[in-house]
This record gives structure tokens, sequence and C-alpha cells, in this order.
């Protein structure tokens, strides 16, 4: 028995003999979730993505205030193409140093968006995020935002993390200023149809705003 969502050193563990084939698709998911960082705040839980998040993925991404600042190629055409994105993506996590995860409130268990790691193409790590619009405002991404850098700068062991968020986003702009990213102005650049405001955190100061926000 082969799971199609997992790459092929994990579906050794799952053919048929191993666990005499009665492991469930649910099961195999799980042992993802424990490869993968799982985070709690005081008001969230940072989590792999599951498949039955593709509804919430389909709607934040169909949301057109959302989806004003960004590539318009992330907007899927249906729920079978969002759902097909999301377990590609479960599936290339297991591979991944860093990944975007969901983003639970924990005393309700509602899905609020998304926050997480990426290593781009040129090596660097960007920091991520995505709420849903009825979601805005109430410091979620700050707090996750957070929980990704503490990550990243200990468990990760980066050295800096980097950020872009387009010109007219002006509520992206302030959550990475809250976190403690700085402009760096010359690495500015046109992609997507979009103009981009590069930001940039390093440890040290990483660790000296953590300092100045518990004093």
């Amino acid at each position: 028995m082969k799971f199609p969502f997992l790459s092929g050193k994990m579906n050794d563990y799952f053919e048929v003999g191993y666990l005499d084939g009665c492991l469930l698709r649910e099961a195999a998911i799980v042992l993802i979730q424990l490869m993968l960082p799982t985070f709690s705040t005081s008001r969230l839980i940072i989590r792999p993505f599951l498949p039955e998040d593709s509804n919430d993925i389909f709607r934040l991404n169909g949301n057109r205030k959302v989806m004003q600042f960004l590539p318009r190629d992330e907007v899927f055409g249906s729920q079978a193409e969002a759902s097909h994105f999301l377990e590609s993506y479960i599936r290339k996590s297991e591979e991944l140093a860093f990944v975007r995860q969901a983003v639970i409130r924990r005393s309700d268990g509602k899905w609020l968006g998304w926050c997480g790691l990426r290593e781009q193409k040129d090596g660097e790590v960007d920091l991520g995020f995505r709420f849903h619009e009825s979601e805005w405002g109430n410091g979620y991404a700050t707090e996750s935002g957070l929980a990704w850098l503490e990550y990243g700068f200990n468990e990760g062991q980066l050295s800096e993390i980097v950020a872009n968020a387009a010109v007219g986003n002006v509520g992206s702009q302030k959550v990475l200023a809250k976190l403690g990213f700085l402009r760096h102005e010359r690495e500015d650049h046109t992609e997507d149809g979009f103009r981009w405001l590069r930001y940039r955190i390093n440890k040290n100061r990483y660790q000296k705003e953590s300092v100045s926000q518990t004093m």
C-alpha cells in the first residue's frame, strides 16, 4: 500500500508488511505532523496543514481584499484545485527545512490563516503570513510571526530572516515593523506586477527586541 501524498522514503514504512496494511491515511498524516514543528502561544496553535484545511485555503485565497497585494496565480479556480495544491504541499513539507503552517485559535479551534518560514531560491529564508479578512486587527500575524522568529533563530539556527510586503500593503508593513524587521530600500524589487518592499531582521536585533518587549 502506497500513500500518494508521501514521498518515497516515508512510503517505505507504509507498505503492506510493515503494519499489515492497516495504517490509515489519517495516521500517516499524523506522522508527518510529528516531523514538523508545532507551536502554541497564549492564543494560538500553529500546526502543519491537513487536507481538510483546503476549504479555508480556497476561501482565503478567493477573498479580493486578502489577495489585493498578492499574485493572482495564487487564486484557486476551484475547491478541487485548492485540495490538489494543499496535498502537494503537505507531501513536499517532509523535505523542507522551513514551512508555512495553519494558525488555529485555541479558544474555539477556528482556522484563522497561515504563517511560517520559507527558504527562497537564493537560499535566504523569508517570513510570510496570510489571514482571513474577518480576523484582521487582532494581532494574530504578529503573535504567530514572533513564534516563527523564535523557532528560526533558535532551532532553525538562522542568522537572518527576510520578508517582503507590497507597497500598498500597509497592514503587513505594520506587522513587520512590530516584529522588529528593518527596511532595506536597496533591495526593493518589482515582481508579479507589484513593487515589493524588502525587510530584514538578524538574530542580534531579534534578541534585543525580545528583551525590550519583556521589560
